[in-house]
């Protein structure tokens, strides 16, 4: 146990643990309350955030869109010459279940016995699959599918392989019209040692090679990044279409006209929710969508990445102004030519956790030691709810920010960036726990 309550500073400072002499640090931590600045160690130095822009992309998302923003992903009908549109609006998260609904309400709406033209209009996101700054080893991984101007999910694919029977069987999930699936798969009475890769990124078609053994009687759950998902999404509505008597052809990507007849609306959950999610479990899929939902918000055209990210630096510059060595370069993190200061990692929770209009919205989107999301098996000997934040991985980097509440009952904004020689992520992640569990007890 620390010794607790107001210790002097120079007391305090050391009963922290020090920090491994190969490793790079920035801290920076502020009483919320006062303001004043309690830690400064390379504070204004810019390290890779890692996945703690996610917060950044929060704080700007709420305080353009607001946190009761709703997506409406539309099909919208051109009864004169007989088109139907699949407008998408960058909702992350959308279903194969919202389609079939949509796709009966529209069957309902239209009459019967006519012939349709289906286009898929994906213009209000616009920008690459996959960003600069991303690990082209990542793209077969599931913390990295592509960002798509319409999504199935997080764009993953479910593979189940079963040998139960003695036979070798695949199954898929959500159903993907044009799946290509090539198997060599053998059961045998050894281990399961199976081995799935995704694209085609070159094509955007989803396709998906699946090689290895199962043990006999072996069931075996994989999960992958697939591409193509709004050509997927706009096949499936078709098909629906179809089982519901509607005699329709998919005629590719084209815009919508304005004033069209809309049969059938797809609501997402508020931002606030999707937020949630997409912190508590670092969904860097969402965290893309909700970024270019900004900037096509902002400047009225398609959002792109780059547009998003100029919005979160504005924000920034108005938070720290002079900050210097820092760029934004996607919304997730996960490209690792973001850099970022702990200095402005502070400031947008104190901003965020402040703020009168969202506070309790952008608070509650992170995950809570001990308890949810990335932080569940973390700090686990501190309160629940002592601190609430956003971690970050890579695999030399490993950052922490957020607001920890003292056992006095301080509140703290805390950004802990920590870059080190590859293979000690988890040796960083023990640090970083010591290190805040020293700060709730002698704060």
């Amino acid at each position: 146990m620390f010794i607790q309550l107001f210790l002097p500073v120079v007391v305090w400072l050391q009963l922290l643990p020090a920090v491994p002499s190969s490793w790079n640090c920035g801290i920076s931590a502020v009483d919320m309350v006062t303001g004043s600045v309690l830690i400064s160690t390379n504070a204004e130095t810019a390290f890779r955030p890692a996945s703690t822009v996610k917060a950044v992309t929060t704080l700007t998302a709420l305080n353009t869109l607001g946190p009761s923003h709703v997506y409406h992903t539309m099909i919208q009908v051109d009864t004169l010459r007989n088109r139907i549109f699949l407008v998408g609006s960058g909702a992350p998260l959308l279903s194969i279940e919202d389609v079939t609904r949509a796709a009966m309400e529209t069957a309902a709406a239209l009459p019967v016995g006519a012939t349709w033209s289906l286009y898929l209009d994906p213009t209000a996101l616009t920008g690459e699959s996959h960003l600069p700054g991303w690990d082209a080893a990542d793209w077969n991984r599931t913390y990295c599918p592509p960002v798509e101007p319409l999504c199935i999910g997080d764009n993953i694919l479910e593979i189940v392989v079963s040998s139960v029977g003695g036979i070798v069987r695949t199954f898929t999930y959500p159903p993907l019209p044009d799946l290509r699936m090539h198997e060599q798969i053998t059961a045998a009475n050894t281990r399961t040692s199976l081995v799935v890769t995704g694209g085609n990124w070159e094509t955007g078609e989803p396709e998906m090679t699946i090689t290895g053994t199962i043990r006999n009687g072996g069931i075996e759950v994989l999960y992958k990044p697939f591409a193509g998902a709004p050509g997927e999404l706009v096949r499936v509505l078709q098909e629906e279409l179809e089982e519901w008597g509607v005699n329709c052809t998919y005629s590719g990507v084209q815009q919508a006209d304005t004033g069209l007849y809309t049969t059938a609306v797809m609501y997402s959950d508020p931002l606030w929710i999707i937020l949630g999610s997409m912190n508590k479990w670092s969904r860097n899929i969402v965290a893309e969508q909700v970024l270019r939902t900004v900037a096509n918000s902002v400047t009225g055209e398609s959002g792109s990445t780059r547009a998003g990210c100029d919005i979160s630096g504005a924000l920034l510059d108005s938070l720290v102004p002079g900050a210097q060595g820092w760029q934004l370069a996607d919304g997730s993190g996960l490209s690792r030519l973001n850099l970022l200061t702990p200095e402005q990692l502070v400031a947008v929770f104190t901003a965020g956790a402040g703020s009168l209009e969202f506070g309790p919205e952008f608070l509650a989107s992170f995950p809570v030691n001990g308890t949810d999301g990335t932080l569940s098996g973390r700090m686990e000997e501190l309160p629940a709810g002592a601190f609430r934040g956003k971690t970050g991985s890579l695999n030399d980097t490993c950052t922490i920010a957020g607001i920890l509440t003292t056992q006095s009952g301080r509140k703290v904004a805390l950004a802990i960036f920590l870059q080190f020689p590859r293979g000690q992520i988890w040796r960083a992640r023990a640090w970083q726990d010591e290190y805040i569990q020293a700060l709730y007890y002698t704060m």
